[in-house]
């Protein structure tokens, strides 16, 4: 089990290479990776602790504003919330770690041992202080008396509460009796890295990057989940007429082509090989408005950072994306390559209307083949009766099909030539996509200029405010920096 200590991943990126590295841990099913519920709570404290300030900035902003106006501004602002935000925090380091249990006996010894100022609590002048470091050091502890087949890594580099894991000071060493062979000290990220990962070389790294990203599958799948790229602000891409276009979402699912594999890294963990790359993908299909309404056929370049093993059983992860933009028209092999996509997409919607034609001349041989005894043989005014009567039933059974046929055609071009949006939607639902760690969804006009008149109504121009305006950097605690 490795264990982090607040100042080994405070105020980490979610879509960072840290956190990368964290997830390709867990998920190579060799170790486990969590923060002590103490800790979590400190990461989440850390990213919330300027939004009371901020949103009372705010207010005073537009109380200023009421000043100065002979009306009743319009402003919507939603109660101050910090719970909400520290939850969305939780859930966020939730999802990169697992959490172990701060019990309620370790916070009660924990801030006994800051009362007594003794280690890894401390005296500070005239106060005592370390409460949270001694109830995460209490709930490591408490892991390995309820997990005895468990060895513990602790990553922090507080070194001067801790120690450096060589010797530990009363009443520490009291503390870890029978259990100091299975608790190991690392002081920072770095030697994580080193101890549970061989890092492969860059041109190694990037062929096999190449090679797996390259594959028809993973291909199918990105192509899959481009369909949940939406945007009410719009996207901008390469019209066929060679002008770009603005548009908001696929209404089918476009041809996709690998562009480039740039930045690779690569380590292996254990057995597996993990890597993160920025990609860059080309796609072409067709694409409407925010209403829904056909655009035309639409190329652009879709950047994203992406997680990803040699495993087959392995599904790679979207980390990070941008917004779709068009191709550059300079670039020759990007130029080649829609070219091809579009070849590929106009051999799909012929393939679809042979696969329509032959379905209808095969209804139609088939009843000749079926009618054709029965008629050889009638040569007189009954037969011409027959006849009739043949063709009327021909009718009655051909019509249908006919039009199951054309059904059929119609369901198959769907996805690339006609804008039947809501089947292509179900159609994706169904399709393997890519593991998902963001969100494809862009805001709308409105929640963006709500958020800049937020952002622009906290800010002021005067010098003197803004020098009275607070440090972002966290500095609350000798527990986080040390």
């Amino acid at each position: 089990m490795i264990i982090f200590d607040t100042n080994a991943v405070n105020l980490l990126p979610p879509d960072g290479l840290r956190a990368d590295i964290i997830r390709k841990l867990r998920q190579s099913g060799h170790h486990r990776v969590a923060v002590p519920w103490m800790v979590l709570e400190e990461m989440a404290a850390h990213q919330a602790r300027f939004y009371p300030d901020r949103y009372r900035a705010v207010l005073k902003a537009v109380a200023k504003l009421s000043e100065v106006l002979p009306w009743e501004p319009e402003s919507s602002l939603e109660p101050l919330d910090l719970e909400r935000l520290l939850d969305h925090w939780r859930d966020a380091y939730g999802e990169i770690f697992e959490v172990i249990e701060t019990s309620d006996t370790a916070i009660r010894r924990g801030f006994q041992r800051e009362a007594m100022a003794l280690p890894p609590a401390k005296r500070v002048k005239d106060r005592s202080e370390g409460g949270r470091d001694a109830a995460i050091w209490f709930s490591i502890l408490e892991f390995l008396e309820q997990n005895p087949e468990e060895h513990v890594w602790f990553v922090t580099n507080n070194s001067s509460d801790f120690g450096d894991g060589s010797l530990f000071e009363y009443p520490m060493d009291e503390d870890i009796r029978d259990l100091e062979g299975r608790l190991t000290l690392l002081k920072d990220f770095d030697q994580v890295v080193s101890r549970f990962t061989t890092e492969v070389s860059g041109e190694e790294a990037k062929a096999a990057a190449a090679e797996l990203l390259e594959s028809a599958s993973v291909r199918a799948r990105v192509a899959h989940t481009a369909m949940g790229l939406s945007s009410l602000t719009g996207f901008v891409g390469l019209g066929d007429g060679g002008t770009t276009e603005e548009w908001s979402e696929w209404l089918a699912q476009p041809e996709v082509e690998l562009l480039s594999v740039t930045d690779v890294t690569g380590h292996t963990i254990e057995s597996d090989v993990w890597y993160t790359a920025n990609t860059h993908w080309l796609l072409y299909g067709p694409a409407g408005d925010e209403a829904g309404t056909l655009i035309g056929y639409i190329a652009c370049v879709w950047p994203m950072k992406v997680l990803f093993s040699t495993r087959d059983d392995e599904t790679p992860t979207l980390l990070t994306s941008e917004d779709p933009s068009p191709p550059d028209t300079d670039d020759e092999p990007c130029m080649r390559t829609l070219q091809a996509l579009k070849q590929r997409a106009a051999d799909i919607v012929a393939g679809a209307k042979r696969k329509a034609l032959t379905a209808q001349n095969s209804a139609g041989r088939l009843l000749a083949e079926q009618l054709a005894p029965s008629l050889a043989n009638l040569d007189t005014a009954a037969s011409q009766l027959a006849r009739q009567a043949a063709a009327r039933h021909a009718a009655l059974v051909n019509e249908p099909v006919q039009r199951l046929a054309r059904k059929m055609a119609a369901d198959q071009l769907a996805l690339i030539n006609n804008p039947l949006h809501r089947f292509a939607q179900q159609m994706a639902e169904s399709m393997p996509k890519l593991d998902i760690a963001a969100d494809l969804r862009r805001p709308s006009r409105r929640e963006e200029t709500v958020d800049e008149e937020v952002e622009g109504s906290a800010s002021s121009d005067t010098p003197e405010a803004r020098a009275a305006e607070p440090d972002d950097t966290p500095a609350d605690d000798e527990h986080e920096g040390e």
